[in-house]
């Protein structure tokens, strides 16, 4: 039966840089199928209207003439297509949940080998910046586990491709953040994993100085050894000026300085493993809700705590609880309007990248007060797919470890000459690096 389109006329707002209003969006759109997507994309060039792709949470690219503007989101395209088990695939519409793919396969003794830590990613939202997570040392990206896809070019026209067909297409569209198409539907690889059941135990080290924390992190990706998962944090804060609570004036706060990294290995279950998991979950939900509620300044010491507890993972979790980790407590912490950047730097020059980007937002904070919060995460990134990116772009193909800042806004937005200067700042880095930026 032909679905049908649905039109919300509704006004809404696309926000493209973290906490900053991009664009007014007149008319979205919810199609249900290929085709609905189809008729959307030749609609808008009939109308020369600018058309924003949502794949649920990270594209955000546009098509058309004009700045009258439609956005088309695919989170009505959720669909698990279908388990196949002998292939160990699934085929899934681009608008479905990560997480709810991964819960789907759990009822058959399998799981996606990458997610990304937030529950309401999309299939085609994290194929289309390419996707890793801290199995990304062992399974490389999200787009290394798609077999084929199904997209929409923007002249509206259908496609396929995949690893053993239209491979050149194939490259282009992943990772392309929309620009190259629609990413509709895809077929992915799975492995065989119980995720609510399997125990990790975390093996954490924790750091008050920058040099130690990078020399450990260097070591670990390079070496990973058994681990299932890996993740390295470093927060940074600047000095914190708050009001007196008695009498008149200010009172400067010192700058917290400290990291941890964590490897998460599978342990036997026991009982006295799972009851301390569950006081665990139980202690980052609780404290997820407390951040939550913190707001304004007053509540920023709050949320600070909130993201200060992930330097102190859980010693006992499940497979599924850490790959979710960061959703329970960070996103609860992490408000406002934020400058965030990723590079995948090659393990030769890993350590010159990380001091390179740190140095470079540490330097325009002190100059001009621009960031509070400057946080990095990290971890290695064995990827074929980067490889042969890095081998068309004419470097040497390497394994990898992903530098991901976050760096908190003080006004709410960057001036455009800063923010030039600080792009100018991370593309020298990858220059002189090899390293390869990261859309995230």
């Amino acid at each position: 039966m032909r679905s049908t389109l649905r039109k919300n006329r509704a006004p809404v707002v696309s926000y493209a840089v973290m906490g900053t209003p991009h664009t007014a969006i007149s008319e979205e759109y919810l199609p249900t199928d290929t085709a609905d997507v189809v008729r959307t994309v030749r609609d808008s060039r009939g109308r020369s209207e600018r058309l924003t792709v949502r794949g649920g949470e990270q594209t955000d690219e546009s098509y058309g003439l004009t700045d009258q503007r439609g956005a088309l989101s695919l989170r009505k395209m959720n669909s698990v297509l279908d388990i196949n088990l002998g292939r160990r695939t699934v085929r899934v519409q681009a608008g479905a949940k990560l997480s709810e793919i991964d819960r789907r396969l759990g009822a058959h003794g399998l799981g996606l080998p990458v997610v990304g830590d937030h529950r309401d990613i999309t299939a085609g939202g994290f194929a289309s910046v390419g996707g890793v997570s801290t199995a990304s040392h062992r399974y490389g990206m999200f787009i290394d586990q798609i077999v084929d896809l199904e997209y929409v070019d923007p002249d509206g026209r259908i496609g396929t491709c995949g690893r053993g067909h239209h491979t050149e297409r194939f490259h282009r569209i992943l990772g392309a953040g929309g620009r190259a198409g629609i990413i509709t539907a895809l077929t992915l690889d799975v492995v065989e994993v119980d995720k609510d059941h399997t125990m990790l135990t975390t093996d954490a080290d924790r750091f008050l100085d920058f040099d130690s924390f990078v020399e450990h992190a260097t070591n670990e990706i390079t070496n990973p050894g058994s681990a299932a998962l890996q993740v390295g944090r470093w927060v940074d804060t600047a000095p914190l000026k708050v009001a007196r609570p008695v009498g008149t004036g200010q009172v400067t706060l010192g700058a917290v300085r400290f990291g941890q990294w964590s490897s998460l290995y599978p342990t036997a279950p026991t009982r006295g493993l799972r009851a301390r998991r569950e006081v665990g979950t139980r202690t980052r939900k609780s404290l997820g809700a407390i951040a939550s509620a913190a707001g304004g300044r007053a509540g920023m010491p709050v949320r600070n705590a909130a993201a200060g507890a992930l330097m102190f993972a859980p010693k006992v979790l499940t497979m599924r609880d850490a790959e979710y980790l960061a959703d329970t407590v960070i996103n609860s912490s992490e408000r406002g309007p934020a400058y965030r950047v990723g590079v995948f730097a090659p393990l030769a020059n890993y350590g010159s990248v990380f001091y390179g980007l740190h140095d470079l937002f540490s330097a325009h904070r002190e100059r001009s007060g621009c960031f509070t919060v400057i946080s990095a995460m990290t971890y290695g990134v064995r990827s074929e797919y980067l490889r042969a990116e890095a081998a068309a772009r004419g470097l040497t193909p390497a394994d990898y470890g992903l530098i991901t800042f976050t760096c908190r806004l003080r006004p709410s937005a960057l001036p455009s000459e800063q923010l030039r200067e600080i792009v100018a700042g991370i593309d020298d880095i990858c220059r002189s690096e090899q390293g390869l930026r990261y859309s995230v």
